[in-house]
């Protein structure tokens, strides 16, 4: 090399050098308000430069989030892209990514959020029969259903929506838990199965005997669901926060898998649930995070009490359905399905034809987990559809009710449903008010597929506790056929005492989650 060049070099470098010093000489308030306003991708790019911005970004990113957007683009893929963009703008180092869509594929879906957030992360997508939040492209609040054009027929292509939510909360470990039935296994092993994947899942995270922080399932909508629901209930402590839903169907990817699932042949998906623990390696960062949740019951009772007399399971091609009679509290009289719908007429002359029906069954069932804890006693209010009567029996949808349950008839209501929802919103301004000042970092909602717009005759009713106090929040929500949450209620038994009865899969129903950290 002549001395020319090698003078003209060492001017490049010297060049190179002069214009790397201001990003190396940088103070750390001047990088860390660069670095708050990359998008997630360059952010990641960041954080690997030097030790010094790998320090900046940790930072950054010890704050938890929780970001959700919609998009109601007709396009499946272009609809994934957008909203992937929305929620990728910002930093965020993703744990997990709940997809909902109301129709379409779902392995596309999933495809695509892989190849964006990586394969470590576990997704669960599924089908939902609508959503809710705020939209990708102008972070206005709405709602998307798909409407039916004959009583068996659904518009899809032209409802195609997609909600997508992820997240990053530090001092958490999280991962999913499905509940797969094998061909030939019975209920109680897939029962218990679950309940012990979930505690040697938190024995290996947070130690042993911990319990998780939370837990949000999704699970088809089956008669497989319910006692897996009330299983798990008995099983999990009460501060253990569980909410979810019952949808259509679902994929899901844990994060040690680089892909879906492959069932094998007669192997049936049940459920997938999407669990929280606290890392014990980061007990101080864990403790910062909260979960807190609200429900806003749409539904009121009508004060006459029965107790099954005849009880018939008719097993149909999908779900199962229940014959059954009845006889009023205290009397001797059993009185068949026309009978106990004519009771119900008297008292509200006519308006049960106007609205879905329910029972509202008191299930008092044995639960245990496998054969090493003794059988404890739990009291369940479960919901059975009704779907007509005649002079022998009462049609109701479901099963797994017993002679002697006890049970109630209940009706929509609109009222009880507006009054619910100011509690919550109550609910929430009181968490806002709370001495450690916690500050609300995510929000979603499991809405009744029956509410919405149309129940409530105003838009983004189901939404407005989380537009009334936190405003900015990007939450996000589904409807579904059953909603999940747990609740405690005291009825008066037999023998005018109270009675503690769980509540944990509603119908006509919001019930909300909301995540929050406190610095």
């Amino acid at each position: 090399m002549t001395t020319k060049g090698k003078s003209e070099n060492s001017k490049k470098m010297k060049t190179d050098m002069a214009d790397m010093v201001p990003i190396a000489a940088m103070n750390e308030d001047l990088l860390h308000n660069i670095l708050l306003r990359l998008p997630a991708k360059s952010f990641a790019f960041a954080s690997c430069v030097n030790r010094f911005w790998s320090s900046v970004c940790n930072r950054i990113l010890s704050r938890p989030k929780m970001i959700s957007a919609f998009s109601r683009n007709p396009d499946q893929l272009r609809a994934g892209e957008e909203v992937l963009d929305k929620v990728l703008s910002e930093p965020i180092r993703p744990q997990f990514v709940i997809a909902n869509i109301t129709c379409g594929n779902m392995e596309e879906t999933l495809t695509l959020i892989t190849e964006r957030v990586g394969s470590r992360v576990p997704i669960i997508v599924s089908v939902v029969t609508g959503i809710l939040g705020k939209e990708a492209c102008n972070d206005k609040a709405g709602e998307v259903r798909l409407h039916s054009t004959s009583d068996d027929e659904l518009f899809d292509v032209a409802n195609f929506a997609i909600l997508l939510t992820i997240g990053y909360l530090p001092g958490m470990k999280v991962d999913i838990i499905p509940v797969i039935q094998a061909k030939g296994e019975s209920g109680a092993e897939m029962e218990d199965k679950f309940v012990m994947d979930i505690r040697n899942y938190m024995s290996m995270v947070s130690g042993h005997a911990a319990a998780p922080a939370c837990l949000i399932l999704f699970a088809e909508d089956t008669h497989a669901t319910e006692p897996v629901l009330h299983k798990l209930d008995y099983a999990m402590p009460a501060e253990t926060v569980i909410v979810g839903g019952q949808i259509g169907e679902f994929l899901h990817k844990r994060g040690n898998e680089p892909r879906n699932v492959q069932l094998q042949k007669d192997d049936i998906r049940v459920l997938a649930g999407l669990i929280f623990a606290r890392d014990r390696h980061r007990p101080a960062q864990a403790e910062r995070i909260q979960f807190d949740t609200a429900i806003s019951n749409g539904m009121s009772s009508v004060d006459l009490r029965y107790k099954a007399a005849n009880v018939n399971v008719s097993l149909g091609p999908s779900c199962p359905s229940t014959l059954l009679t009845a006889k009023r509290r205290g009397e001797a009289e059993v009185l068949d399905g026309d009978q106990i719908l004519d009771d119900i007429d008297n008292i509200l002359e006519n308006y049960i034809w106007e609205n879905d029906s329910y029972l509202g069954v008191i299930k008092r069932r044995k639960y245990s987990i496998g054969l090493e804890e003794k059988p404890k006693i739990m009291s369940s209010l479960v919901f059975h559809q009704v779907n007509g009567s005649d002079d022998q029996d009462l049609l109701v949808d479901g099963a797994g009710i017993k002679t002697g349950d006890q049970f109630q008839v209940y009706l929509p209501d609109l009222k009880v449903a507006e009054a619910a929802l100011n509690d919550v919103s109550a609910q929430l301004r009181n968490l806002k008010s709370k001495p450690n000042k916690p500050e609300v970092v995510g929000g979603f909602a499991f809405v009744g597929s029956c509410r919405g717009d149309s129940f409530f005759g105003c838009p983004n009713a189901d939404s407005s506790p989380f537009l009334e106090n936190f405003p900015e929040l990007p939450f996000g929500g589904i409807f579904c056929d059953g909603e999940i949450g747990r609740s405690l209620i005291l009825e008066e038994g037999e023998e005018k005492k109270e009675v503690s009865i769980q509540r944990f899969l509603h119908v006509y129903s919001s019930v909300y989650l909301i995540v929050s950290y406190t610095s």
